[in-house]
């Protein structure tokens, strides 16, 4: 990784036209837990895509180096072999509650993304003071929302020449002003208004719920396997069931899966109510158990913030216990530091 007051690489007199940018807006919840996770670590955000590229943001609340003040925002690009290099510039915006800029800073020139460095950013992007402090305001309710903006200059889209070339380069231009897909946004919407009826239910402990069958599936493979099957054997549907029968998990559980899965995110209140501890960890192990990796992955994120002296040996033995590398590994660098 590095800083991106990089030198102008040699293809920059190429010239830049036709750039393709994108968009990308995400929050870093329980913002008071990520301190403490270590200089050089950090938080990554759902990837998005630009010029047919996959990016994603990194958020280091503890700095990039060691005793540094400040926090850091670096973007990378997931880079393949057969991909090329490309040039470009980002910006980094911190959002108040209205969705107003708060602070925001760009890179000076185009970097280059290749093999060699994948990842660009900002070392010093502002003190955890002023991160923290009114005068920002962008700190709310332990939560800031970040909008990230990645512009490619060098796009595979554009034209080099000829009618087509022209046609790419329009391509390109209307690319870039299209505004971010909002299907899922509105499909959920449409199910979660009540309009579309229930057509599966789910008995857990003797609690049911109810659910939309292609709403589940297309977020779980568990669920899909349930209800439609690996391919010609007997479906629940057509077994004649009342309900499909829920095991190994809690009611309280089962609810926050589908909160998620038709939300997109943790059931906070839910947690809240249940104790944080105890219903983050038991929204863990369901995540495995339904094969949904994602919010395995941002309850193990909240798991971190638990690892203590006298929990760090429990939390271990639930990482290995659901092949979770990333919080054995955390449990594992507490204990290394508790030895020094």
């Amino acid at each position: 990784m590095g800083c991106c007051f990089s030198a102008p690489d040699d293809d920059a007199a190429a010239g830049e036209l036709d750039p393709v940018s994108g968009t990308h807006q995400f929050t870093i919840r329980h913002y008071s837990q990520t301190k403490g996770i270590g200089s050089g670590k950090s938080i990554l955000s759902r990837y998005f895509t630009v010029d047919g590229r996959t990016w994603y943001a990194r958020f280091y609340p503890d700095g990039y180096t060691q005793n540094s003040q400040f926090v850091a925002f670096y973007v990378q690009t997931l880079y393949k072999p057969q991909c090329r290099a490309v040039r470009a510039r980002f910006v980094f915006e911190l959002l108040k509650p209205d969705g107003s800029v708060g602070y925001s800073r760009r890179s000076d020139r185009p970097c280059k993304f290749d093999r060699y460095c994948n990842s660009w950013g900002f070392r010093a992007f502002v003190t955890r003071e002023a991160l923290e402090g009114a005068q920002l305001g962008v700190l709310h309710e332990d939560s800031i929302k970040v909008r990230c903006t990645v512009e490619v200059v060098n796009s595979r889209r554009k034209g080099r020449g000829g009618a087509g070339g022209d046609d790419r380069a329009r391509v390109g231009r209307a690319a870039a002003m299209a505004p971010q897909s909002d299907f899922a946004a509105n499909s959920m919407r449409f199910f979660t208004s009540g309009r579309a009826p229930f057509d599966v239910k789910f008995d857990v402990d003797g609690t049911i719920f109810e659910a939309h069958g292609l709403v589940v599936a297309a977020q779980s493979e568990w669920f899909a396997a349930a209800l439609y099957g690996h391919g010609h054997e007997e479906k629940w549907a057509e077994a004649g069931m009342p309900s499909i029968p829920i095991s190994d998990t809690s009611p309280e559980a089962f609810e926050g899966v589908l909160h998620y899965i038709y939300q997109d995110e943790l059931p906070e209140e839910l947690i809240k109510a249940n104790g944080e501890a105890e219903m983050t960890r038991q929204l863990f192990e369901a995540a495995d158990m339904f094969l949904i990796e994602r919010m395995k992955r941002m309850c193990a994120s909240r798991l971190r913030g638990f690892i203590k002296d006298d929990t760090v040996r429990d939390i271990m033995d639930l990482a290995k216990a659901h092949s979770c590398k990333e919080l054995e590994q955390a449990c594992q660098t507490f204990l290394g530091r508790r030895r020094a």
